[in-house]
C-alpha cells in the first residue's frame, strides 16, 4: 500500500522553499533547484483534525527525516478551510534526488511500521482522506527568489498565508517585458517588508510548458491586503510619471496572455 501523499507516477511528484535566505545580489552564483507539486482532493467530510493527526504521524516518522528533502510545505485552502484542494510541496537540490527519495522513503516506512498488518492499515487510513484523482507538476526556481530563513519556519506555531499567482506566458517575446518584471522584482517585491517570501517559479515538467507561479507569502490577510497597496506605492516612486507608468505596465503585461490566483495556508506542524 503506497501514499497517495507522497507517491510518485514515473517522476510525479511534490512551492518550496529554500532553505537558505539569498539577496538579489549574488544571482551570479544562482543554482536553481526543483519544486515538486503534487495536488489532491480531499474526500467529502473528512474530519480535518483526524486528517492531521495522520500526516503529522508521517510526517515526524518519514517526511522529516529524508535530509535530502530541502524544504517540504502542506497548503490547504484558505477560505474553505478544508481538504477539497491539498497541494504537497518538495524541495529538492538535484534532479537525481527526486529518484534517491524512493528507496529513502521505503526504509523509513518499514522501520516506522516494521508490521505489515500496521503499516497497510496506516496507509489505508491515510488514503481514505483523499480522492483518486491528482495531477503532478514539476518546476524550477529562478533567481529572483526571496526566501524565509529556516530559523523563522522552526518557530512557526500559525499559518502563514500563501497567495499564488499563475500566469501562462503568451508567444509574444519582448526583451524588455523581462527586464521591465526584473526592475519590478527589485524595486517593488524586494522593498515591501510585508512579503516575508517571494517564490518564483517556471514549468519543468507537466501539462502547460507556458505556467509561470509567484507565490507570495505574508503574515496574516491583513498583511496581504496591505501588500497590494504598499506594492502600488512602491511602483509609483519606482515610476513617478503616470504615463511612464502607464507604460511601463503595458510592456511588463505584454508577456502575460493570462492569470489566475488562489490563496492558501500552510500546515505548521507538516512544515520543513
Amino acid at each position: 500500500m503506497k501514499s497517495k501523499y507522497f507517491s510518485f507516477l514515473f517522476l510525479a511528484i511534490s512551492i518550496l522553499f529554500v532553505n537558505n535566505t539569498r539577496g538579489q545580489d549574488d544571482k551570479s552564483n544562482f543554482e536553481p533547484v526543483y519544486i515538486t507539486v503534487r495536488t489532491l482532493h480531499g474526500v467529502e467530510g473528512s474530519d480535518l483534525e483526524e486528517w492531521r493527526a495522520v500526516e503529522e504521524e508521517y510526517f515526524d516518522k518519514v517526511i522529516n527525516k529524508i535530509d535530502l528533502l530541502l524544504s517540504h510545505e502542506v497548503l490547504i485552502n484558505y477560505f474553505d478551510n478544508n481538504l477539497s484542494e491539498v497541494k504537497i510541496i518538495n524541495v529538492f537540490k538535484k534532479w537525481d534526488d527526486i529518484e534517491k527519495i524512493y528507496n529513502i522513503r521505503d526504509d523509513l516506512i518499514e522501520k516506522a511500521w516494521p508490521n505489515e498488518d500496521e503499516r497497510k492499515a496506516f496507509f489505508e487510513k491515510q488514503n481514505s482522506f483523499y480522492s483518486n484523482f491528482h495531477s503532478d507538476e514539476i518546476y524550477t526556481s529562478t533567481e529572483f527568489g526571496k526566501y524565509l530563513s529556516p530559523e523563522i519556519k522552526k518557530v512557526r506555531k500559525e499559518s502563514f498565508v500563501f497567495f499564488e499567482k499563475t500566469s501562462i506566458l503568451s508567444d509574444y517575446e519582448d526583451d524588455d517585458s523581462y527586464k521591465y518584471y526584473e526592475k519590478y522584482v527589485e524595486n517593488v517585491i524586494f522593498n515591501n517588508p510585508l512579503i516575508r517570501a517571494y517564490h518564483p517559479y517556471r514549468h519543468f515538467w507537466g501539462a502547460d510548458s507556458r505556467e509561470f507561479i509567484e507565490m507570495l507569502v505574508v503574515d496574516s490577510m491583513e498583511d496581504l491586503e496591505a501588500v497590494l497597496k504598499t506594492n502600488q506605492d512602491l511602483l509609483d516612486k519606482m515610476v513617478p510619471d503616470p504615463l511612464k507608468r502607464k507604460e511601463f505596465l503595458k510592456i511588463f503585461e505584454k508577456a502575460i496572455e493570462g492569470q489566475s490566483t488562489a490563496i492558501y495556508k500552510n500546515i505548521p506542524s507538516l512544515s520543513k
